[in-house]
């Protein structure tokens, strides 16, 4: 999966954060620009509709010091950050907060803080300034066309001066140690990253939110997620295409990343019996990745349901070369995956062609495989034109193009190709006509854990519905629907049945008053008929067993380096550039972007008509090695020069290999995070749901209508 957000979690975090640096540079800037600047300014940031008496009048209540700072909370959900427009209050995710603990993704928590700020200005100049309204005119619109917190992080890293290169943005405290730290970045290199960010279109795009009052940070899905085919996706926007038609394209993209979680070795062929958690069928598994699905295009599939769920045929099984991975086995031993399922690809051993570099092209020669695919998919979106299979199958295809820059060394390559020679290649020379050849890593299960296991442990462990109620018989939650899905693939049939015998008991009591509904509810969470929590507790063990196999097998295999042992085999996670702890990730990220703005220019110039216009071609042709290509050598050398300490980075085999070894052990945080919170969510099933002293309710109480809840529940005597 690409450009995504690495997260750590821990249980010992600061209550407070503290920042006015926002507001105190925008104070600074306002200061020191003339009335006509700062207002021209702010009207292309939030919105030339929005009068320019309004825009003077937010300068002088700056300088005066009149604009008051939102709060900032620690919290869980599904965005890194989000701005609640009613309570004027910022929302940051707990694992940011952990990152900048550890002095880690500071620059992301600087880049939250200013983007929010933003959101939060927008709702000030939209409520707070109506006397400066005439009074026959319009009433102003309750939100900035776009994405304004983008466009405000990046104007202020663009306009602010520091005399000093490491200024201090906020402060953490911890009541229980009456503790504080100053979290401090570097802003030479902060202040570039967002604005390198933004011109490549990463962030642009305008997150949907949940909830109607708030407006969210994203880094990507993740979901975490949340980084980012789909950001870089967001500049076919500059291409004209529309926000629907994007999010159709993302959609291909996102059912090949998840196509992953179909692999071979857990993947039960239909005459297979049930051993469950060692192998899923694979209608199971397309089935938890359409649960999966629902939030993510909640609002494609209300307008399409049949064109937006997925399906067998749609998801596929993982097959290399629609990742362009190595395809590289190294287990001679390895079961023949057409025996689970027709769809897999054979086994490549080591001799196999497929794993020679060729020598004229100096690349791996699998890699043209993945460039057919890509081919036969943008032939499906020339023939399907702006319909939704079009769409799809270009969002199928980018995703190749994307991952080319993310999971090879191209990007490596260019950089040595334009003097940085000591900049690691990840591989050993071979014979070929460059010396070093452009190769891709080998995909491994725990590549996928922490993918799988985050939106997962989401759902079957989240506070959020511990009290869901049906609107009707046969409503199930989210949770409820992966449960049934995977006790269905228990060779123990008795466990599916218990559980469903408590859902249709549950589907009898729909018509009766919520606090009714409620009490028989918690007759269910008490003493050995506690159904709920004890097909978690089924579900969980064999899970985690799952997990723990796959993390050990691949966990063995990071350490090896392919400078030293002759081999042009890396692993996956050597050469991914995902991350944003990579220091490579920006400028691949960037490539990629310009890659797709591109092909996508080309595919519009084809939909128009224009007999010219090859978009084929023109993906194609970025399937070189660097030293058979020019257009990436004025941006990789842009880079380079004002980034030379992520440059000295990308030299150093004792960070880079930490770096690797945090990405292998990935699976293993994941799995450990999956295993505490079904712990705490199995003891709140089995009896704590009943205290209202557990310290589970003060988690409930975050989330929206717990409070209610759980005052409601006392009321009722069914806590006590």
């Amino acid at each position: 999966m690409a450009f995504q957000s690495a997260t750590l979690r821990s249980h010992d975090l600061p209550q407070n954060v503290q920042s006015t640096f926002a507001l105190d540079l925008l104070t600074q800037i306002a200061t020191d620009l003339s009335g006509d600047d700062f207002s021209q300014s702010m009207a292309r940031i939030f919105d030339e509709a929005i009068p320019a008496s309004i825009y003077r009048a937010l300068q002088k209540r700056l300088i005066a010091g009149e604009i008051e700072n939102p709060a900032i909370l620690i919290g869980e959900g599904d965005y890194l950050a989000d701005y609640d427009n009613r309570e004027r209050v910022i929302r940051i995710h707990s694992s940011v907060i952990e990152n900048v603990v550890h002095n880690v993704r500071t620059t992301e928590f600087l880049n939250i803080l200013l983007h929010e700020f933003g959101h939060h200005l927008d709702n000030v100049l939209r409520h707070d300034f109506s006397e400066h309204l005439a009074d026959e005119s319009m009433p102003l619109s309750e939100d900035a066309p776009g994405e304004e917190g983008a466009r405000f992080s990046f104007w202020m890293a663009w306009q602010g001066k520091f005399d000093s290169i490491y200024i201090r943005i906020a402060t953490l405290q911890r009541q229980e140690h009456n503790q504080a730290q100053d979290i401090t970045v570097n802003w030479e290199t902060a202040h570039k990253t967002i604005i390198t960010r933004y011109d490549a279109g990463l962030g642009n795009t305008e997150h949907y939110h949940s909830h109607p009052d708030r407006e969210a940070f994203e880094a990507g899905d993740g979901d975490d997620h949340h980084m980012t085919h789909l950001e870089i996706e967001e500049v076919l926007a500059r291409s004209s295409f529309s926000q629907s038609e994007r999010k159709a394209v993302y959609f291909g993209n996102w059912l090949r990343d998840y196509s992953q979680l179909l692999d071979p070795k857990i993947v039960r062929s239909v005459d297979m019996p049930k051993n469950f958690p060692d192998v899923l069928s694979r209608e199971a598994l397309t089935k938890i990745v359409d649960i999966l699905s629902i939030k993510r295009f909640g609002e494609l599939r209300q307008r399409a349901p049949n064109l937006f769920t997925v399906t067998p045929e749609l998801l596929g099984v993982y097959r290399p070369s629609e990742h362009i991975d190595n395809p590289k086995n190294t287990d001679s031993h390895e079961l023949d995956p057409a025996t689970r399922d027709p769809d897999f690809e054979p086994v490549v051993l080591q001799g196999d062609p497929l794993l020679e570099v060729d020598y004229q092209t100096s690349m791996k020669r699998y890699i043209e495989r993945s460039v057919d695919f890509m081919e036969r998919e943008l032939r499906t979106t020339l023939n399907e034109q702006h319909s939704h299979t079009g769409l799809r199958a270009f969002g199928s295809a980018l995703h190749v193009l994307e991952d080319f820059f993310a999971h090879s060394n191209f990007v490596e390559l260019a950089l040595i190709k334009n003097g940085y020679s000591d900049v690691l290649p990840w591989t050993s020379p071979a014979d070929c006509k460059a010396g070093l050849p452009l190769v891709t890593g080998m995909f491994g299960s725990t590549d996928v854990l922490a993918s799988l296991a985050g939106p997962l442990g989401k759902i079957l462990f989240s506070l959020e519905d511990v009290t869901y109620m049906p609107l009707k018989p046969g409503d199930r939650s989210p949770r409820e629907q992966i449960l049934l899905i995977l006790l269905q693939e228990h060779h123990n049939p008795r466990y599916l049945q218990i559980f469903e015998e408590f859902l249709s008991a549950r589907d009898a009591w729909i018509d009766l008053p919520f606090a009714a509904f409620l009490q028989r509810c918690a007759a269910y969470l008490q003493g050995a008929a506690a159904v709920p929590g004890n097909a978690v507790g089924i579900v969980m063990k064999d899970v985690l067993m799952l997990f723990g196999e796959n993390v050990d097998e691949w966990q063995t295999r990071y350490g090896q380096d392919p400078h030293d042992n002759g081999s042009t085999d890396p692993t996956h996670s050597q050469l991914a550039k995902d991350h944003a702890e990579h220091p490579l990730h920006l400028l691949a990220a960037s490539l990629a972007a310009h890659a797709v703005r591109d092909v996508g220019d080309a595919m519009v110039e084809y939909w128009a008509g224009n007999a010219d216009a090859d978009p084929i071609a023109v993906a194609r042709s970025y399937f070189k090695h660097p030293q058979d290509t020019e257009w990436q050598d004025e941006r990789v050398e842009t880079w380079a020069a004002e980034n030379p300490r992520e440059v000295r980075r990308s030299t150093s085999k004792t960070e880079l290999f930490e770096i690797n070894r945090q990405l292998a052990m990935t699976g293993s945080n994941a799995l450990e995070q999956m295993r505490r919170d079904s712990i705490a969510y199995l003891n709140f099933m089995r009896g704590e749901f009943l205290d209202k002293d557990s310290p589970l309710w003060a988690l409930i109480n975050l989330t929206p209508g717990g409070g209610g809840l759980k005052t409601l529940l006392l009321l009722l005597g069914i806590i006590k």
